[in-house]
């Protein structure tokens, strides 16, 4: 079981998550709960949770606080989800720094979006339990102590080619080809349990390992119970297209054979350098989203990033969206949904790729659709706020003075040519 510490400093919040899911079915155990961050950093230290679902805004200490302390006594576990309200822009950037996993809105907090950022704290304490693995897992299986090495590799632990070689030689793998490229195959089925998907995800990876060597030297390496990660020595890097393709595509209909199961791929960009095996892989990483029915494989280019850039080009079609659709629901979770892209991902995206975060760029977009209302329309601000989705007038009239300067009841009396007057305290007509 995967144990979560819950710490909010609103009783109804904590009573609202512990009530939202059936912990135990999903394979979660509540530890515990508390009122503010030097609370929770003390059960941090008695009940070592795996994760730590946290407001950001707290007494005593606050979320980012917490989040700091506990790396510095405890390390990367627990890991830490974060609940933030639109306005926290900062705390949100700085919570991911500090190693959050994701971060949850708390007036859009649903039941689906908290398992969908349990889901990829989960995976993340997986990832670093393998790192983590006792020496009882790994006695007497070279296999195991492979797949630890090539973790250890594509996070980036070794510090130069000849430490890598040095330890893959010890190993008995051989890395001596011109160049290497990293492909991230992208498991598609239906929705299973959890145990299942255990069940599928481990046979799909290990009949891969099986079927592609005999088509091409490889390594394969589970990731996550959806995907596995495939290091290719390359002779060239040219051609990577016409070499790949036959071979993706054979193995995915032996898999499919036996599984009933489609891969998508996304290929990274090649290197000729082994410590930077890592780039690859995070280039076929950020190429997941562009795969479709229609494009199950996907090479990310190694051209120099112009605006075309894919992930770019992805932000740019996010934010097309938002323009267009001020009125829909257009929080984190709904539009990543809308581009079959995980919150965090989508997130980290337009931190990256964008001038502004998400949170940012839907709220500038929707004050600036209510301008062109007030331009364009008689409707009164509470049925603008309405119309564009806020929680109230009052907090779009907070919102919209901290973006333009003045209340929407100034701004329209401004458009109007009506002469200043002394603003009314509730500007929610």
């Amino acid at each position: 079981m995967i144990r979560v510490l819950l710490v909010d400093d609103e009783p109804l919040v904590l009573i609202g998550m512990q009530s939202m899911l059936d912990w135990n079915a999903l394979g979660y155990e509540l530890v515990g709960t508390a009122r503010n961050g030097a609370d929770a950093l003390e059960r941090i230290g008695e009940q070592r949770p795996d994760i730590v679902v946290s407001d950001i805004r707290m007494p005593v200490l606050d979320g980012l606080q917490l989040a700091a302390q506990s790396r510095e006594r405890y390390g990367t576990l627990p890991v830490f989800i974060m609940l933030t309200s639109y306005e926290e822009f900062d705390y949100v950037r700085r919570s991911m720094g500090l190693g959050a996993v994701d971060y949850l809105v708390k007036i859009d907090l649903t039941p689906e979006n908290l398992t969908t950022a349990l889901d990829r704290a989960r995976t993340a304490i997986e990832k670093e339990r393998v790192l983590r693995a006792p020496s009882r897992t790994m006695t007497g299986s070279l296999e195991a102590y492979r797949d630890r090495f090539f973790i250890q590799l594509y996070s980036g632990m070794f510090p130069s080619d000849d430490v890598i070689r040095k330890n893959a030689m010890e190993l008995g793998v051989t890395l001596d080809a011109p160049a290497y490229t990293v492909a991230i195959a992208d498991i598609r089925n239906r929705e299973l349990s959890p145990e299942q998907q255990v069940a599928l995800s481990s046979g799909v990876t290990r009949m891969a390992a099986d079927i592609l060597p005999k088509y091409l030297p490889c390594h394969v390496t589970g990731m996550d119970l959806r995907h596995f990660l495939v290091l290719l020595p390359l002779q060239s890097r040219d051609g990577l297209e016409e070499l790949l393709n036959p071979v993706l595509k054979k193995a995915n209909d032996i898999l499919y054979k036996y599984f009933s199961t489609v891969l998508w791929w996304a290929v990274g960009t090649p290197t000729g350098t082994l410590h930077h095996i890592p780039r690859s892989q995070k280039a076929a990483f950020s190429a997941l989203p562009l795969l479709s029915e229609r494009s199950p494989i996907v090479y990310c280019r190694a051209e120099a990033r112009t605006p075309l850039d894919h992930r770019a080009r992805i932000v740019a079609e996010v934010q097309d969206y938002i323009r267009k659709n001020p009125d829909k629901k257009l929080s984190l979770n709904d539009v990543a949904a809308v581009f079959n892209f995980s919150p965090g991902y989508l997130s980290q995206l337009f931190t990256q790729n964008g001038e502004t975060s998400f949170v940012e760029f839907v709220t500038e977009t929707r004050i600036s659709a209510a301008k062109d209302l007030m331009a364009s329309t008689d409707l009164k601000i509470y049925e603008i706020s309405e119309r564009l989705g806020f929680e109230s007038a009052f907090y779009f009239s907070k919102v919209f003075k901290k973006i333009e300067g003045m209340s929407p009841r100034a701004y329209l009396q401004k458009l109007r040519g009506v002469p200043d007057s002394k603003e009314e305290t509730n500007d929610v007509d």
